[in-house]
């Protein structure tokens, strides 16, 4: 029954509400299934954890397999039936919420969950249910909980490979020598104003980050130094448009006497 075999050790865990001869019968066809070789332990599940169990020392659990049927499998208890059960050991359940319990029974680290089956339950039990039963069952990995395994290919390093013994009084550069004056200079300001979306020094066609209005004042005041110190070259500015070239601040502007000062007007 539930696929337990003659001389395995066996853990029933039990909770209330359990109707007493239904354990009592349970217990006694486990014990005529694992024969002299084996053993029964029962345990409610209230107690399961002082109960004193050694880690990986059974071979099969029961949980929630008595009538009623509605007791509920909390973690702490599928923690400690995980603790208790050999690698490779099963675990077999009845429940009412298979999605539920598979759920929680992979949370708790229990693999192989088998799908929802016939919990196999006799016609007396069968009469006394409104929500029908199905039958889990699932096993404990095949190894404990912090062990280790050598990954595959993971062998000695291969010849060639250097080795490096921390523990040994190395010699190792200075980083600040790995610095040339270069990487110490300081870059210049204006070069780190950029646009974010150009990334130069040009104002995207939606600036808002105000790099717009800096580079136009800029220009503003490279205009004004440009007039400030501007010098003719043909000494014949003073004259008028007929006598100035394309390129002359003054044009425009009307004729002056030569040494007078005139005022440009911005025509930006």
């Amino acid at each position: 029954m539930f696929g337990i075999s003659g001389g395995q050790q066996v853990l029933l865990v039990w909770s209330q509400p359990v109707d007493g001869d239904d354990l009592k019968s349970l217990v006694e066809q486990l014990k005529s299934t694992v024969g002299v070789g084996g053993r029964v332990a029962v345990e409610n599940s209230e107690m399961l954890r002082s109960s004193g169990h050694a880690s990986s020392s059974l071979d099969h659990a029961l949980a929630c397999v008595l009538p009623p049927f509605v007791a509920e499998c909390p973690a702490d208890v599928l923690a400690e039936v995980l603790r208790v059960l050999r690698p490779g050991g099963r675990l077999t359940l009845r429940t009412t919420d298979a999605t539920a319990l598979r759920s929680a029974l992979t949370l708790a680290g229990f693999t192989s969950v088998s799908p929802a089956g016939n919990a196999n339950l006799t016609d007396e039990q069968k009469s006394d249910l409104v929500t029908s039963v199905v039958e889990l069952t699932c096993r404990k990995p095949d190894f404990e909980v912090g062990s280790s395994l050598r990954l595959p290919g993971a062998g000695s390093a291969p010849a060639g490979t250097w080795n490096i013994n921390l523990d040994d009084d190395l010699d190792l550069a200075n980083p600040d020598d790995l610095l040339t004056e270069e990487d110490l200079a300081r870059p210049d300001p204006a070069a780190l104003k950029v646009c974010g979306t150009t990334g130069q020094r040009k104002a995207c066609k939606n600036c808002v980050c105000g790099l717009k209005e800096e580079l136009e004042g800029e220009e503003q005041e490279k205009r004004e130094q440009d007039r400030n110190n501007f010098k003719s070259s043909c000494g014949s500015c003073y004259l008028g448009d007929a006598f100035r070239c394309a390129s002359c601040p003054y044009l425009g502007m009307p004729a002056f006497k030569p040494g007078d000062k005139v005022k440009l007007k911005d025509t930006t």
